[in-house]
């Protein structure tokens, strides 16, 4: 049996430094002169540092007709360029081989290596499945000395060889299906149509299941490396390969710990002292933690029903009005629903204005598969989620689906969403003893629907995981981002220190950024607002939480779980942590060197741990809330932009409730 495998394979080479050569930037400043450059030259390769343009032949025969000056780059001096060489040179290789299409992904920076195999063997007519290589270079610092190496990882690629014309002839609805011109893109949505149409889920899914899993995977992966190992490659300067590790862990400074869960502290600050095996069991034993907030108050919770599920509705309901007032001790619930003749947007449309509902502290909304498909300014779930957010009331959508097959973690689910969307809190989480207060921000992301990047600014928690404020009103895209961040932070900042920090002793600020953080973006804005306060003593930490990279970590060559709460140490400002033992995809953590406060264990620790605050489920979440909240803020909010008359400013009303999850 091996142990715990990170896909990281590092390279050795007989010498750590090239005479290449370079030219000034400034002699193809635009990106068009750049790919004319790269298109005119296609046997060099270039790469940007500073104000130098370095570039190098990629193969021995190669002219240089581009007079440029000659240079030498170390390692330890020029570490991004030296794997750059390295990187270029196994991605010029694989071009040249048939059957495989290449291509570098422009979001996470990573090469695919595409097979043109169908691994299904053609057995399901309009449908490829192929395998990929993703791969890319990455270099480290272990006791202050360079360390290259490749990261390599297998995916599979859906791709419909049916056009647009063809799904129409198999009777498959295309009005809701995405794609450009003729072309349908094989995603979720358009997979489980296609699916369905020809009755092969099932098949399928047992398919993917052995093509994707984990084992498998990581056997791909293996052999990739063996061609790697066996192949040569041209690099500069005579340059040449030494070797290529496959290691198991630990090596090479990259170390493995086990981060342990924390307490849970429930109504006056009480833990699981009798061990209660399930968390709502512990809610309910313990009683939540701002019990007394409801001890005494009568709760309205409104309903809006289409009157043909009237019936298994007010099931539905008296299941959860059980959960409610028995676990998370609601005593005082009143109920009141109101039916819509169909589920049409005009029947929603004419009870929105109905008192009853307008009095209710939540409002609950059923709606059917169909509402999904609809666009938000027509969508009955958005035009009410709008009308009532507009006059302080969260809401709670249900899926007719779920109403007419209600599992227990289905109602555990929907009832904790409720009381969060109350205002209250089931359970905080322990906070370490410290001798700084700390101010944690969230800031997260979601994309439109033309896949352009929005971004909620932001969310503040404290370090027992309390959630703060959070407000949508400067939700933004890239052009005045780093504005309204700036202004945004300075305002909220400035509150909560007033009424919550200690400002006679040092502080921390701790963010939580969903990308790493720019010197266009989010650099100058918290510079701008750390000026703000530097009256005060405080330290801070930028840390880049993300997923959209190539680290896999293995177990058993992928044969057994990861253990949830695996921390592994790359180096001095990065690392790991696993989140979802089934799956081999970890949180990539990455602590910006301009940072004040750089204990990564303690910041990933923290990380960890504010992931066992989702009031979404009783369950730990799979990604840290501090990232997740602004995301569904900002998801949501941008669709609701859509409804007509809406307003970001009547969100600042409720902004201290998790309205959004």
């Amino acid at each position: 049996m091996s142990g715990l495998f990170v896909n990281y394979f590092e390279c050795q080479f007989e010498k750590y430094t090239y005479n290449i050569k370079f030219l000034p930037y400034e002699k193809y400043p635009t990106r068009e002169e750049f790919k004319s450059l790269r298109a005119s030259h296609t046997n060099f390769d270039f790469s940007r540092d500073r104000e130098k343009l370095f570039y190098w032949e990629l193969e021995k025969s190669a002219q240089d007709d581009l007079g440029g000056q000659a240079i030498s780059i170390s390692a330890d001096k020029n570490p991004r360029v030296f794997i750059n060489i390295l990187e270029r040179a196994i991605v010029y290789r694989l071009r040249s081989l048939e059957n495989y299409r290449v291509y570098k992904d422009s979001y996470s920076q990573v090469w695919k290596i595409i097979s043109k195999k169908d691994l299904l063997d053609s057995s399901f007519d309009g449908l490829e499945v192929n395998r990929q290589i993703c791969l890319n270079t990455y270099y480290r610092f272990s006791d202050g000395k360079a360390s290259f190496g490749i990261v390599l990882s297998s995916e599979i690629e859906n791709k419909f060889t049916w056009d647009r014309a063809d799904f129409q002839k198999h009777g498959i609805d295309t009005s809701t299906l995405g794609g450009k011109d003729n072309i349908i893109y094989a995603n979720k949505v358009a997979l489980k149509q296609y699916l369905l149409a020809l009755g092969r889920t099932e098949e399928y899914v047992e398919e993917i299941k052995k093509l994707d899993s984990n084992e498998q995977k990581f056997s791909v992966v293996s052999k990739f490396f063996d061609w790697i190992q066996k192949t040569s490659f041209y690099l500069p300067d005579e340059n040449k390969i030494k070797s290529i590790s496959k290691k198991y862990l630990p090596f090479s400074g990259i170390n493995i710990e086990i981060l342990q869960n924390p307490k849970r502290y429930y109504f006056g600050s009480k833990t699981n002292e009798q061990n209660r095996a399930s968390y709502n069991e512990q809610v309910k034993q313990y009683k939540p933690f701002t019990y007394d907030l409801f001890e005494n108050k009568s709760v309205k919770i409104g309903v809006l029903c289409p009157k043909q599920f009237e019936g298994i509705t007010e099931s539905f309901i008296s299941k959860l009005e059980r959960i409610l007032k028995n676990e998370l001790h609601l005593r005082k619930l009143d109920f009141n629903f109101h039916y819509v003749d169909d589920v049409s947007l005009a029947s929603y449309q004419n009870e929105l204005y109905n008192q009853e509902l307008l009095n209710s502290q939540v409002v609950m909304i059923v709606v059917v598969e169909e509402h999904k498909k609809i666009p938000p300014h027509a969508s009955p779930y958005f035009i009410c989620k709008a009308k009532f957010l507009g006059n302080g009331i969260p809401t709670q959508d249900i899926q007719i689906k779920n109403i007419k097959n209600p599992n227990q973690y289905i109602l555990n689910n929907i009832s904790l969403n409720i009381y969060a969307k109350l205002g209250g809190t089931a359970w905080t989480i322990e906070k370490e003893d410290k001798r700084r207060e700390e101010l944690i921000v969230g800031v997260g992301s979601s994309t439109d629907e033309n896949g352009k990047h929005i971004l909620g600014i932001a969310q503040v928690f404290n370090s027992d995981g309390k959630y703060l404020v959070g407000d949508c009103a400067p939700l933004s895209n890239f052009d005045n981002y780093a504005e309204n961040l700036e202004k945004y932070l300075g305002q909220t900042l400035n509150t909560i220190i007033d009424n919550q920090i200690n400002k006679q002793s040092e502080f921390r600020l701790i963010f939580h950024l969903y990308k790493g953080a720019s010197n266009k973006y989010e650099i100058p804005a918290i510079n701008s607002v750390i000026k703000k306060f530097d009256h005060l003593s405080f330290k801070y930490a930028l840390l880049h939480l993300g997923y959209g990279h190539n680290f896999r970590v293995f177990n058993n060559d992928g044969n057994l779980k990861v253990n949830r709460g695996t921390f592994i140490r790359l180096d001095s400002n990065s690392a790991l942590i696993h989140f979802v033992p089934e799956n081999s995809l970890p949180l990539y953590v990455q602590l910006d060197r301009r940072s004040t406060f750089t204990d990564l264990y303690y910041l990933s620790k923290q990380v960890y741990w504010f992931s066992s605050l989702s009031h979404r489920s009783y369950l730990p979440a799979k990604r840290t809330v501090t990232i997740t909240y602004p995301s569904l803020m900002a998801a949501l909010t941008e669709k609701l932009k859509y409804v007509d008359g809406w307003d970001y400013d009547r969100l600042k009303a409720i902004s201290e409730k998790l309205w959004f999850i």
